[in-house]
């Protein structure tokens, strides 16, 4: 999804000549605590209401320039990115801009929610597995293969290291809501299961059945 593609347009944009206590009713009836300043239609900054309250309601917004947030998206980013630049700045707002650095819309904070909760497919039935690995021991192609073999399909997998131990935590939405079986079969190929969501709970002794029939094969 584009940033230009989830961009909401009816949020004001304020103007330099534009008084603090007319931006601060904005802000209040939109509850946002920024929005984006412009210029002849082009974007210059974002106030925030912190700063704002910090100023005398009288002054007009081009006394607080040096105060605006030069933060913006460009139409064509991943809507990731959008999500990045929320996190690091903690935004409650961001502008979208084309290439003459025009607002063509913006990105909340709530509709950002919606279109992550939409791209992680989490109203979606089904298991989510969640494994423990090595780097080296990552391999896509097994993973889905493992879980194909018990007639389910992988529909969203993402991943992050765990900087305690160096291990890739790797976690799966499966297409079925029970995954017992699946289970099984990652630990027969030495994967830690850390924990599972579905119907029902995870069989801590599934690992134990498993080498207790081992060791009857091997008599």
């Amino acid at each position: 999804m584009l940033a230009s593609s989830i961009a909401l347009k009816g949020i004001p944009m304020l103007h330099l000549e534009d008084k603090v206590s007319f931006a601060l009713q904005c802000m209040e009836d939109f509850d946002l605590q920024h929005l984006a300043v412009v210029k002849e239609d082009y974007f210059i900054g974002m106030i925030s209401k912190s700063d704002l309250l910090d100023n005398d309601e009288s002054n007009s917004l081009d006394k607080l320039s040096d105060q605006f947030i030069r933060i913006g998206v460009s139409t064509t980013a991943h809507f990731l990115t959008a999500l990045d630049l929320f996190t690091k700045n903690q935004l409650t707002l961001l502008p979208v801009l084309n290439e003459q650095q025009e607002c063509t819309g913006f990105i909340t904070q709530q509709n950002l929610n919606d279109c992550l909760a939409q791209f992680l497919g989490v109203a979606q039935p089904g298991a989510i597995l969640v494994l423990s690995i090595t780097p080296f021991q990552y391999s896509l192609a097994e993973m889905s293969r493992l879980v194909e073999t018990n007639n389910a399909q992988i529909v969203q997998l993402n991943t992050f290291f765990d900087q305690s131990n160096g291990n890739l935590i790797v976690t799966l939405k499966l297409n079925r809501d029970e995954a017992g079986a699946i289970i099984a079969t990652f630990q027969r190929y030495d994967y830690q299961v850390l924990h599972y969501f579905g119907n029902s709970p995870l069989n801590n002794d599934i690992e134990d059945h498993y080498h207790h029939l081992m060791n009857y094969l091997d008599v």
